[in-house]
């Protein structure tokens, strides 16, 4: 699975999975951009990928601008002579817990809005760099919740689906430019608590009503999984990967299962 030259550009490249992504990516020789909001965390990661030999630049955006996404695409592209791999590792905080009664349009439309918003601006932002005779990949990340009947999880379970849907229509658009579109669907990743994943904040919650820490509240989630497991930050990563690279040529517009049997294809 090797990488050597390629350019690859993680958006929420700060957070647990970006930076693991990243890691992952260039440890194959591929030529790391990672992308996000603020640059202290950012700083960090590019740090640690050049501490393992990788290349590695840091570059702040907000991907819900779409003109700066398309900006810093562009600028990547450039400098880099095109775009090879694309991830979406970029996530929100939104409602999980709220049953309609009391949910708000607002709540409901937090778990939709800015998830697609993210992935219809990195798309739109770069697809104009990629493909043609040297191909190109893009990975989107997103939750197992659009094939569950979960209450309390309106927002969020749509959200996930329109993401889900969101990767076959681009595929079928961008397969005819030779660039794949691929989504990965994970459970809860053991390990990205403590990697300082945003999911911290968002089950706190639900941990709190159970009388659990997070970190309890993660673990136990690994019974609703046919393994009796979560994937791991480093599976995640691998996956992705894998995904970005020619062993998996043939591989788009599909959903990446990666849950443990949680949701069963």
């Amino acid at each position: 699975m090797a990488m050597d030259g390629k350019s690859a550009v993680i958006f929420g490249g700060s957070g647990a999975i970006g930076r693991a992504g990243g890691l992952a990516l260039a440890r194959r020789g591929a030529h790391v951009h990672l992308g996000a909001r603020t640059g202290e965390r950012l700083e960090r990661a590019v740090a640690r990928i050049r501490a393992a030999g990788g290349t590695a630049h840091a570059f702040e955006v907000d991907v819900l601008d779409g003109m700066a996404t398309d900006e810093r695409s562009a600028r990547i592209a450039e400098r880099a002579g095109g775009i090879d791999i694309v991830v979406n590792a970029t996530s929100f905080l939104h409602d999980q817990g709220k049953e309609i009664a009391d949910l708000s349009l607002a709540e409901f439309m937090g778990g939709v809005t800015p998830f697609l918003a993210a992935q219809f601006n990195i798309c739109k932002a770069v697809a104009p760099h990629m493909g043609g005779a040297r191909g190109g990949v893009i990975l989107g990340v997103v939750a197992p919740a659009a094939r569950m009947a979960a209450p309390g999880h309106l927002g969020h379970i749509v959200g996930c689906a329109g993401l889900e849907a969101f990767t076959r229509a681009l595929a079928g658009e961008l397969g005819p430019r030779n660039i794949r579109v691929l989504c990965l669907h994970s459970h809860a990743i053991a390990g990205a608590v403590e990697a300082g994943s945003y999911t911290r904040e968002l089950f706190a919650p639900k941990a709190r009503a159970m009388g659990l820490s997070v970190e309890d509240w993660v673990g136990g989630a690994a019974g609703s999984t046919l393994l009796k497991r979560l994937p791991t930050l480093a599976e995640v990563a691998e996956t992705l990967a894998f995904l970005a690279s020619g062993d998996a040529g043939a591989m788009t517009a599909a959903v990446v299962n990666l849950t443990g049997g949680a949701t069963p294809d």
